[in-house]
Formats: structure tokens, sequence, C-alpha cells
């Protein structure tokens, strides 16, 4: 008979792992690729070709794809979509967006459209997914950009989605990067861009080679730190920019996205709710939970500080014996960019949990970095979206600037926070670290007040 200790281990072992198979049961990943072209711009074959090659042959769940909005880098002997918008909308059942929707089986395969809007000399491109007419917009004008996207929504009568592509390197915004030089301020860039921002670049391409499952281009950590640290609530992608006959099979990498099926309207939703993570390795399945929720939601209003309730599947098939370093990255908008703050390590297949990581009360986030390594020793990698926690799930870009009426400027923050406290009478304030503190316009400029700021202790 086993010892009465063993029995309870067992059994509490057994309960926790029913648990974790709740927890994830309504949830599947789904692989695919956000960025290709086809003849329709300045790649190669037919809407058709490209989304038969990547059901068939690449194996993808779904494939988008995004032709250019101009015609200007195509060359004078090539018509693209940006020329005779027939390409794009039909009536002729060959146009892309009347193929996407033949090509479209669910439960097998997702065939989406969108455009590559802009160039890169005046800002960089951006990808705008499922919107019925081109974008007539001129190249570098990302201001009339959102005015176009305020009067044309995508097929489901939403805003429509926007993935940043390619970003530039460096720890430091351009002054024209996505159009930060066409509003008055970083906040109304914010504000703008960010209600239809969803998604990153941290892997594109190599897009213009032939081969098939070579290693993808190197990531862009930098810049997915960046953007998350100047207040954009985004989701990491990787992708190939596919401009030759190999749709979604040029690298091993893929964009996954985490929803209940394979349908348009539940691909695009894990898109827009941000479920969704970047991948080197083609069928690494990754879902992470934080205190129950998806990565990529907002946590709203501020719970209390706490250690986090952190819970994880990762299943990949063809290794199953694969060994896995998990980090754990945290940031708050502005400052320093995202730090690793734990790393734990595990073996193969299955549920797992991160214990004795810590929330402080504050506005921040929170993702995550899996390295896998394989029996020969050789690393794939992949990048979750971040969990926010902050007082009101706004839009990126509800920021205070600096009121230049107040007199005496009594205004406190932490150089790690997003909000400013109006005074030390604030108990919230009370607690910043001398090493951390910003005091008057220093405190304000980039943050938004704090709510029911000063918070009084109870016998104040």
């Amino acid at each position: 008979m086993k010892p009465r200790s063993h029995r309870f281990t067992v059994l509490f072992l057994l309960l926790n792992f029913l648990c974790v198979q709740v927890l994830f049961a309504q949830e599947r990943v789904f692989f695919g690729n956000l960025h290709s072209h086809t003849s329709y711009s300045d790649g190669l074959g037919t809407p058709r070709q490209a989304f038969t090659y990547a059901r068939n042959t690449a194996r993808l769940d779904f494939l988008i794809l995004t032709e250019h909005n101009h015609n200007e880098a195509l060359g004078t002997d090539r018509i693209g979509i940006g020329a005779d918008a027939r390409l794009y909308k039909g009536p002729a059942a060959s146009a892309l967006i009347p193929t996407a929707t033949a090509m479209t089986e669910n439960g097998r395969f997702v065939a989406l459209y969108g455009q590559e809007f802009s160039t890169i000399s005046t800002g960089n491109h951006m990808n705008v997914f499922d919107i019925g007419e081109v974008i007539p917009t001129p190249k570098g004008e990302f201001g009339q950009l959102t005015q176009f996207l305020g009067t044309n929504l995508d097929s489901s009568g939403q805003a429509a989605i926007i993935m940043f592509n390619h970003p530039k390197s460096g720890q430091e915004l351009n002054t024209n990067e996505y159009g930060l030089d066409d509003f008055p301020s970083q906040a109304a860039w914010l504000t703008n861009i960010g209600k239809h921002a969803r998604l990153i670049q941290i892997i594109n391409g190599p897009g213009t080679r032939t081969g098939t499952d070579e290693r993808p281009a190197s990531p862009n950590e930098t810049a997915f730190k960046k953007f998350l640290n100047a207040g954009f609530k985004l989701a990491p992608t990787a992708d190939q920019d596919n401009h030759k006959e190999n749709w979604g099979n040029a690298t091993t990498a893929r964009t996954a996205v985490v929803a209940n099926s394979l349908t348009k309207a539940d691909v695009l939703g894990a898109m827009r709710a941000r479920h969704v993570y970047a991948t080197e390795d083609k069928n690494l399945r990754i879902i992470f939970k934080v205190n129950n929720r998806l990565m990529g939601d907002v946590i709203s209003p501020l719970p209390s500080p706490s250690e986090l309730s952190i819970n994880y599947t990762i299943t990949d098939d063809d290794e199953p014996n694969a060994q896995y370093q998990i980090q754990v990255w945290r940031d708050a908008v502005g400052g320093q960019a995202a730090q690793m703050v734990s790393s734990v390590i595990r073996s193969g297949n299955g549920p797992g949990i991160i214990e004795d990581v810590a929330f402080s009360g504050e506005p921040q986030f929170f993702y995550f970095k899996v390295i896998q390594v394989d029996e020969d020793d050789n690393e794939d990698r992949a990048w979750t979206a971040p969990i926010w926690f902050e007082n009101q799930a706004s839009p990126a870009g509800t920021i205070d600037t600096v009121d230049p009426n107040v007199a005496e400027d009594r205004a406190v923050a932490s150089k790690n926070s997003e909000v400013f406290h109006l005074s030390d009478e604030c108990l919230d304030a009370q607690r910043i670290k001398p090493a951390n503190r910003l005091s008057g316009a220093r405190a304000r400029a980039g943050r938004r007040q704090h709510e029911n700021c000063p918070r009084r202790g109870p016998n104040q």
C-alpha cells in the first residue's frame, strides 16, 4: 500500500493537470503568414496560385496577400492594384478579394487579403488588412491614412487592423517612423495610429529568395521593445514577405494565432485581440495565460500587488524531447526598455506553471520569450504578445502632456511608470524609490494622471 503522502501528491498532480487541461480547452493554435505578394504588385504568380501553394505545399492554416497600394515601385512594365483597382476588388473572379473568398474553407484554410501602404523612405511600410477599397492615400501621408480608415471599415464593420512592417532598428524613434512627423505630438500619433495598430513584425523575410525552409531573417527584438515602450499595444509576428512562388514556405518562421476555430472571423478576431505570437519553428504550439487571461489582453482595473498566476502549454510534435528556456520580460511605458525578470527551464511537451513573478500594482506589461533547443543543440525562438495591466482599457495614446498652467508643479512619478501623482500626499507616490523619482514637468511629460489622486490613508 502506498504511503498516504505519496497518494496525496499523485492526486494533487493529477488535479493540477486536469485543471490546466480545462483552462486551455477552447483555444487552438493556427499558423500562417501575414505578409506576401503576387504579380498583382511586385511578386510572382496569381492570388489563386499563392493560396493554393500556401494550403497544399506550405501547409499553412491561413495566408494573407498584401499587395502594395501604389504602383511606383513596380517599374514601368507592370500594373498592380495601385494602377488598376479591379485586380484587388473585382468584378472578375481572378481579383484578389473574390479569390480569397472562394479559397476560404472553414476548418481547413483561410485566405485573406490586405494592402501594404507607403514606402521605406517616407516612414516605412504598414500592412492594412481586410478593407474593400484600394488605399488612395499618397505614400508617406499617414495622417491621411487614418482619415481614410475612419470611413473605410473592414468586412466586419470594424476599424481595420494595421501591422508595422520591418520596423527600423535602434532604441530611439525615427522622426518619420510610421508617420510620427504627420501628427502634432507623439501622443496624437499614439492615439490615431494606435486605434488600428495591433501587430509588429519581429521577423520579416528574406522575401526575395526562391528557396524553401530556410532560416528566418534575424529577429528585431530592439524594435519590438521600442514600440511597446512608446505605448503601442502590439503582438509580435514572424512573416516572410514572399515575392517568389514560395508563399509561406520560404522559411520555417510562422505567425501563430490563438483562436477557437479556423474561420476568417476567428483569425481576424485573434489578430485584433493580439492573441498572436511569433515563432521560428513552423509548428511550435504555445499558449500562455496570466491571471487566466490570454497574452494580448488588457487587465483592468489594476489588481492589488501580488504574485502573478502564470499557466502555459507547450507542444511540438516533431521535437517531443526538446528543452525549453522560458523567459519572463517586464516593462512599463516610458523609461528603460523591457528587462528579463525571470527564467525557467523545462523539458518536453505539456503544461506548466511559472511561479514567483511579482506584480507591483502599477501599470506595466509582461511578455514571454521561449527558446527551444533540440537534440542537435539547434535553437528556435518564439515571442508572445504582452499582457497589459492598467486602470482603464483605453486605446494606446491616452497620455497627458505637460500642463503649462501649473504655477507650482508638485507632480511626482516613477521613471518606470506611465502615471504621475499630483503630489507626495498620494500614498502611491510615497512608495516611489528615490532612484526612480521624477518631479514637476518631467514627472508629467508623457504620462497620465493617477486616478483618484491624491490617494490618502484612512486617518487622513
